[in-house]
C-alpha cells in the first residue's frame, strides 16, 4: 500500500519545526552547542560555552561547527589554517619569481619557451591566483564613464573616457571669442543660400533663383591655372589620409567638367537647353578640394582666409538641392570633405559641429546603402569600387572622431557587408596602403570603440587582448617607407612620405587610445612606483607609446614642418603623449622613468614652441604644457632633496588642491567627472612666468638611465602578460625600460647614445643643492645662469662620454651604429623603431 503524501509532507514540516526549535533553544543556552555535541564534549551551555573558548573556537558557539579534514577527528584550528594560509601564500609567491625569471632567461637564449612553464604547468600552483593578487582586482574595471561638462545657461555636453584631451583643451582654454566672420564677397544670394538649414528642400531646377546661383557658382571659380594648382596641393598633401577622390577622379569627373560648362557659359552662342548640366553637390565637391587644398598649400599662411571663401560656396552649392530627401554619393564626399575641411581649419569650427557632419554622413551612406555588399544589385565594377571606399571613408572618420571626443560611433559594424575596395589589385603599393588602414581602422579602432565607450566599461582582460592584437599587426615592408634607404636620400615625395607617417603612428595611437585610463588609475594608485599597480602592463605601453611618438613627431616635423604644423591631428598627439610622460615626472617622482619622462616632456614643449601652428588650440595645449613642465620640475628637485636627506621643502604655491595633478590626471584618463564650464578656465600666467628655459635646453642634455628595475618592483600581472607574449615581444616591450631610446638594464641591452649616463640616486654627490634647494622653495629660476635641466641634475655624463646631439644636423644617422641590433636588440622593436622614422633604415641595415 503507497504511503499517504500528505503524512510525508506533515512529517517534513514537523522536522523543520523541530530543527528550528532546537536552534534556537541553543542560542537561549538551554541545550548543548553544536560543537560540544559534535566533538562528544561536555557543555555548560554557556555562550560561548567553557569548552569552546578553551578550545580556541569561540566564535563558532552555539551552532557552528569546525572544519574537519577528511572527516577525521583532528579540527583545523584557526590559528593553525592562519599559519597555513600564509605558508602557501608566501610558497605560490616565490614559485612565481623563480617561473619570471626562467621565462627572461630562456627569452634570452631561446626562441621556444621554457618545458616548465607551460600552460598546464603552471596552473598547478595551489594557493592564490597566480597573478599574486585577487582576479577581482585585476579584472576590476576604472571609474572611467566620461565627463560631463555643464554651461552658465544649463547647456551640457558629454565627453566620454576616450575625450580627455579635449576635456583638458577645455579646461584650459580662454574665453571663447567672437564667431570667425570671413569676407568673402559673395553674392547676396549665396550667403542666403550658405546660411540655409540642411533640412530645407532647396530650389527647383527650373526656377531663376537655381539659375542665377549657378551662374554665380561658376563666376566664383578660380583661374583654371590657380584651380590645377590647388587641386595638386589637396593631391600631394591632404589626400593621403582619406581617399574621398582619387586624383582621376578628380580631374576627368570633377574639374574638367565643371571648367568646360564655365567655357560653353562663356561663349556668345551659350543655349541653356544645350548645354552641360552639372550637380550642385559636384560644384560643392570642387569647392571643398578648393579650400581644403588651401590649407595644405604651404605658398599660402596657415589657415588662409580664402579657404573659408571657398567653404562659403560650397555651402550655397549644397542648399541648391535637398540632399537629405534625396541623397547622392557625391552628398556623401561632400559633408565628409566639410567635416575634415573644418578639422583642420582651426578654431573656426568647433570639434562637436564636425562630430555632427560626419554622424550625418553615416545616415546619407546608409540611406543609399553604401554599407552593403554592392554585388547584391549588380553594379559595374567602376561604381561598386566607388561606393566600397567612400563607405569605408566615412567609417574611419565616425570610428575616428566618436573616439577623440568619447561618443558613440553611427555605425556598428554588425550591420555591413561591404568589402574593402580592391584598387588595382593587391599587388599594387598604393591599394595595399589603403586596404592596411581600412583594416587596421575596422579591427583595432573600431574594437577601442567598442570596448572603452560601452556602457558598461571592458575588463582588463579584454585590453589586454587587444594590446596584443595590435602588437601582432605589423606594417608590410612594402607598406613601410622608413625601412627604405632611399628615404634618407630624399626620393620619396611628400605625400608617400606622410602615408609612411599616418601607418607608423596609427599603433601608437591605439596604444595611447586602448591603456589611457588604466594608465591614469596606475599613476593614481600607485604614485610611488606605478610598476606595483595591476594595471602596470597598462602603464608601460602608454608610456613607451607616448615616447615613441614624441620621437617620431620630431622626426617628422624636420622633415616637412610647413606641412605637418598644419596638421591639427600630428599636435593633438603629441599634446596627449606629453601629457602621458609629464604626468609620470609629475605624479610618480620617485619612479625609476621619471627623469626621461622630464627629458621627454622638455622635448615635446620645445616642439610645440617652434614648429606648432598658430591656432588658438595649439596655443592652448602649449600653455597646458608649460604650467606641467613646471610642476613637474619642481617636483623632481623636490624629491631629490628629500633623498640627499635634506630639509623637505616648503609646500609649493603652484599646488593647490585643484592645481596638484590628481584632477587633471582623472579628466585625462577619462574618469566620472562633472565640471561647471564657467569654473575650467584656470589662472596659469604666474606658472608659466617662473619658466624660461632656453630652447636648447633639453636637447642639448643627455639621456639619463634610469636604475635597473627589480624584480620586486614590478607588479606580478606584468610578466604574467610578458610571459604570454614571443620571447622577441618579451626582450623589448616589458624589459621594465619604457622608452626605446633608453637602455634595458633588466635584459642586458645597449643603450642606444653609446654611453652610460650617470646614474641619478641619492648617493650622488651633489655640486649645489644648497642653491637649488633656495631656488625649489622660492619657485623662481634664473634661466641666464645654468640650463634648468642642469641645475636639477648637474651631474652629467664623463668627459670621455660620447654624446649624441639627439635632434642635431646629422638627423640621427649614428643612432643605428650605436645600437648593437645583432647581438641586443630584437628584430621587432628595430622594426618599430624603422617604420616610425626613428633610426636610419640604411645605418640599421634594412
Amino acid at each position: 500500500m503507497p504511503a499517504d503524501p500528505r503524512n510525508t509532507s506533515s512529517s517534513r514540516r514537523g522536522k523543520l519545526l523541530s530543527e528550528e526549535e532546537i536552534e534556537s533553544k541553543r542560542a537561549r543556552g538551554e541545550l548543548t552547542c553544536a560543537e560540544c555535541r559534535r566533538s562528544k564534549l561536555k557543555c555548560d551551555k554557556q555562550i560561548p560555552c567553557g569548552a569552546c573558548v578553551r578550545r580556541g573556537c569561540s566564535s563558532v558557539c552555539p551552532s557552528g561547527f569546525l572544519y574537519t579534514l577528511d572527516h577525521s577527528s583532528r579540527s583545523l584550528l584557526p590559528d593553525a589554517a592562519e599559519q597555513l594560509h600564509r605558508k602557501i601564500s608566501e610558497m605560490s609567491q616565490r614559485i612565481m619569481q623563480l617561473e619570471d625569471a626562467l621565462a627572461i632567461l630562456q627569452s634570452s637564449v631561446s626562441t621556444e619557451p621554457h618545458a616548465l612553464l607551460v600552460g598546464d604547468l603552471l596552473s598547478k600552483k595551489s594557493g592564490p591566483d597566480p597573478t599574486g593578487v585577487p582576479k577581482e582586482v585585476i579584472t576590476e574595471t576604472t571609474d572611467a564613464f566620461g565627463t560631463l561638462t555643464i554651461g552658465d545657461a544649463g547647456e551640457a555636453k558629454y565627453f566620454g573616457p576616450s575625450a580627455g584631451l579635449e576635456i583638458l583643451l577645455l579646461a584650459s582654454a580662454a574665453p571663447p571669442m567672437d564667431n570667425f566672420d570671413a569676407e568673402t564677397s559673395a553674392p547676396a544670394l549665396l550667403n542666403n543660400l550658405a546660411a540655409m538649414s540642411f533640412m530645407d528642400s532647396g530650389c527647383a531646377p527650373d526656377s531663376d533663383m537655381f539659375e542665377n546661383a549657378m551662374d554665380m557658382l561658376f563666376a566664383g571659380l578660380p583661374p583654371i591655372n590657380r584651380a590645377w594648382s590647388l587641386c595638386e596641393a589637396y593631391l600631394e598633401h591632404s589626400s593621403f589620409h582619406c581617399q574621398l577622390s582619387t586624383r582621376l577622379e578628380l580631374i576627368e569627373d570633377i574639374l574638367t567638367p565643371i571648367f568646360n560648362a564655365k567655357k560653353e557659359r562663356e561663349d556668345p552662342a551659350f543655349d541653356l537647353e544645350s548645354c552641360t548640366q552639372i550637380s550642385p553637390h559636384k560644384f560643392a565637391l570642387l569647392y571643398l578640394v578648393f579650400a581644403e587644398g588651401v590649407l595644405v598649400d604651404l605658398t599660402l599662411p596657415a589657415f588662409h582666409v580664402e579657404g573659408e571663401k571657398f567653404h562659403h560656396y560650397s555651402l550655397a552649392a549644397m542648399a541648391l538641392r535637398p540632399f537629405i530627401d534625396n541623397p547622392t554619393v557625391e552628398a556623401v564626399q561632400c559633408i565628409l570633405l566639410m567635416a575634415h575641411y573644418r578639422s583642420f581649419a582651426g578654431e573656426r569650427y568647433k570639434r562637436d559641429s564636425v562630430w555632427v557632419l560626419v554622424s550625418l554622413g553615416c545616415k546619407l551612406a546608409q540611406i543609399i546603402g553604401m554599407h552593403r555588399d554592392p554585388a547584391r544589385w549588380h553594379l559595374d565594377e567602376k561604381t561598386a569600387e566607388f561606393r566600397k571606399r567612400i563607405f569605408w571613408e566615412v567609417y574611419t572618420a565616425d570610428i575616428f572622431h566618436s573616439l577623440a571626443l568619447g561618443r558613440p560611433p553611427s555605425l556598428e559594424l554588425s550591420y555591413v557587408d561591404c568589402d574593402f575596395p580592391m584598387g588595382n589589385g593587391l599587388e599594387d603599393p598604393d591599394t595595399q596602403y589603403w586596404k592596411w588602414k581600412y583594416q587596421f581602422i575596422r579591427d583595432v579602432f573600431g574594437s577601442v570603440s567598442r570596448l572603452t565607450l560601452a556602457a558598461t566599461p571592458p575588463s582588463y582582460k579584454a585590453i589586454l587582448e587587444l594590446d596584443r592584437k595590435v602588437r601582432e599587426m605589423v606594417i608590410p615592408p612594402a607598406l613601410n617607407v622608413f625601412l627604405r634607404a632611399e628615404d634618407e636620400e630624399g626620393h620619396f615625395d611628400a605625400g608617400l612620405y606622410m602615408k609612411g607617417s599616418l601607418l607608423s603612428q596609427m599603433r601608437s595611437y591605439s596604444m595611447l587610445f586602448i591603456h589611457r585610463s588604466f594608465f591614469a588609475q596606475a599613476l593614481l594608485d600607485h604614485p610611488e612606483n606605478p610598476l606595483r599597480s595591476p594595471y602596470a602592463t597598462s602603464f608601460l605601453a602608454t608610456y613607451r607609446a607616448a615616447a615613441a611618438c614624441i620621437t617620431a613627431t620630431i622626426k617628422h616635423t624636420k622633415r616637412y614642418p610647413d606641412l605637418f604644423k598644419r596638421l591639427w591631428i600630428v599636435w593633438t598627439q603629441l599634446f596627449s603623449a606629453a601629457i602621458v610622460v609629464g604626468s609620470v615626472a609629475t605624479k610618480a617622482p620617485s619612479s625609476n622613468m621619471a627623469s626621461s619622462a622630464f627629458i621627454e616632456l622638455g622635448l615635446a614643449v620645445e616642439l610645440f614652441e617652434k614648429e606648432a601652428g598658430a591656432s588658438e588650440r595649439e596655443k592652448t595645449a602649449l600653455a597646458v604644457l608649460k604650467t606641467l613642465r613646471v610642476k613637474a620640475f619642481l617636483v623632481l628637485s623636490q624629491h631629490r632633496s628629500r633623498s640627499n636627506g635634506d630639509t623637505p621643502a616648503a609646500p609649493l604655491t603652484i599646488f593647490n588642491s585643484q592645481e596638484d595633478g590628481t584632477d587633471e590626471l582623472a579628466l585625462f584618463g577619462g574618469q566620472t567627472r562633472v565640471v561647471i564650464s564657467n569654473n575650467l578656465t584656470g589662472n596659469q600666467e604666474g606658472a608659466i612666468a617662473t619658466w624660461s628655459a632656453s630652447s636648447n635646453s633639453v636637447s642639448s642634455s643627455s639621456r639619463p638611465r634610469p636604475d635597473q628595475v627589480d624584480l620586486q618592483d614590478i607588479h606580478p600581472s606584468l610578466l604574467q602578460y610578458a610571459s604570454l607574449l614571443s620571447p622577441e615581444i618579451l626582450a623589448t616591450e616589458f624589459a621594465g625600460q619604457p622608452v626605446p631610446e633608453f637602455e634595458s638594464q633588466l635584459l642586458g641591452q645597449v643603450g642606444v647614445n653609446g654611453f652610460n649616463p650617470a646614474i641619478w640616486d641619492a648617493k650622488t654627490p651633489d655640486h649645489s643643492q644648497a642653491g637649488l634647494q633656495s631656488q625649489t622653495v622660492s619657485g623662481s629660476f634664473d634661466p641666464n645662469s645654468l640650463d634648468l635641466f642642469q641645475q636639477l641634475f648637474p651631474e652629467g655624463p664623463s668627459a670621455d662620454a660620447t654624446i649624441l646631439d639627439t635632434w642635431g644636423a646629422n638627423d640621427m644617422a649614428d643612432l643605428g651604429q650605436m645600437m648593437n641590433i645583432d647581438n641586443d636588440m630584437d628584430e621587432q622593436w628595430i622594426a618599430f623603431m624603422k617604420e616610425s622614422g626613428i633610426v636610419n633604415p640604411a645605418v640599421c641595415g634594412a
